[in-house]
């Protein structure tokens, strides 16, 4: 009879082993050996990097590096790597006894091996993560690219929120700024305007969802937050002074966006990996955090889909969420009828729906889905649980 060969997923490696009758005592340990991870290292010293290249080879692995490596003809090199997990324990264990950082990098890999989302409780909502959760957009703005002006009266927001909730939001995100590339700054005072009566009229009725605040401004989020929100969500990435020391001091968690300004310009990534360049960004930005004594399950990042990045870039960010996952904190996606899908295919703001859900059903590793049409997304998700 000829042989067939059939290629097997990561997540269904437990199920193939028990179909071949492995030993059930074993089998949590043996997966390891069967689960596939590729990992880039970044910014090695040639003579670490060969050790690292050793290493691998002996543990029965490759290490791709730079071809000047060997003869430390370069001051730095990345290295790529392809091993099991139980490879990737193994040379951990390796690399705590060897010279230079190469100790540092075992670290990082048990913490990537072995890290898990811890769970965030707000209000009597836990999100576990184990589930993709919904974050309904309520914009009470007259402005806002989506649906400017249609729920800027308090009432008017009011209803639409419930009939988001009623729909499956497990969140509801409130903004009073458009910060789309045309939109003009609004005073402060303003913004609050918009925002707190929605928060107080959502409370006053025993609405306990959990709210967050779509800010970038100190003084409408601690306002929004002593209202009753309880999530920050800042487009600008915490890089306004009072607001980052204000959600450091008192815990809050905080949706961390990655745009280099508000409202965005366009950044030329072609110069640049886009992945890597957001990826260091909120490396540095989560590390600040912690390092601060910020719990790390408050928080949750967002790529900035269609902030100063070209239409190619962002489907390319689409494609490349997974990588985001070493970071072991909570992602959202925010592609809710952005332009970059919107131009991509020709399509109104309405029309941009179908594949908003297609594309949050296809991505697995996103956690948090904001979007407009929490109906929609909602079944779509249903639809693919069942393979994904």
């Amino acid at each position: 009879m000829e042989n067939i060969i059939v290629k097997t997923a990561d997540k269904d490696v437990l199920k193939e082993l028990n179909s071949v009758k492995f030993d059930i005592s074993y089998i949590n340990e043996v997966s390891k050996k069967y689960k596939g991870n590729a990992f880039k290292i970044f910014n090695l010293k040639p003579h670490e990097a060969n050790i690292l290249k050793q290493l691998c080879l002996s543990l029965g692995f490759d290490c791709a590096v730079s071809r000047e490596t060997v003869m430390c003809k370069c001051e730095y090199t990345d290295a790529l790597i392809f091993a099991s997990d139980c490879q990737l324990n193994n040379l951990a264990a390796k690399l705590q006894n060897q010279p230079f950082r190469l100790n540092e990098l075992a670290e990082q890999i048990e913490i990537i091996l072995n890290s898990r989302l811890l769970p965030l409780k707000i209000r009597n909502y836990i999100f576990d993560w184990k589930r993709p959760y919904i974050m309904g957009i309520l914009n009470v703005t007259p402005n806002s690219f989506s649906d400017g002006g249609k729920y800027h009266n308090p009432d008017n927001a009011f209803n639409h929120a419930v009939e988001l909730i009623n729909d499956g939001a497990d969140i509801i995100d409130i903004g009073g700024e458009s910060t789309n590339p045309v939109a003009t700054e609004i005073p402060t005072d303003e913004e609050m305007s918009r925002i707190l009566p929605v928060i107080e009229h959502i409370r006053k009725n025993k609405i306990d969802i959990p709210i967050s605040v779509d800010t970038r401004n100190y003084k409408t989020a601690k306002a929004a937050i002593e209202a009753g929100a309880d999530i920050i969500n800042d487009v600008s990435g915490l890089n306004n002074d009072d607001l980052y020391n204000y959600v450091a001091e008192n815990n809050i968690p905080v949706v961390i966006m990655h745009s280099d300004s508000v409202p965005a310009k366009s950044i030329d990534f072609t110069k640049y990996d886009i992945v890597e360049e957001i990826y260091f960004s909120f490396f540095n930005k989560i590390n600040k955090l912690t390092a601060a004594g910020f719990d790390r399950k408050n928080i949750i990042i967002d790529t900035g889909f269609g902030f100063g990045k070209a239409e190619d870039s962002n489907f390319e960010l689409l494609r490349r969420m997974n990588e985001f996952k070493s970071l072991n904190v909570p992602i959202l996606a925010g592609i809710s009828r952005k332009s970059f899908i919107r131009n991509a295919f020709n399509l109104t703001v309405e029309e941009a729906d179908i594949p908003t859900a297609l594309y949050s059903a296809m991505s697995d590793c996103v956690n948090i889905h904001r979007v407009h049409n929490v109906k929609l997304v909602k079944q779509f998700l249903k639809y693919t649980e069942k393979i994904y």
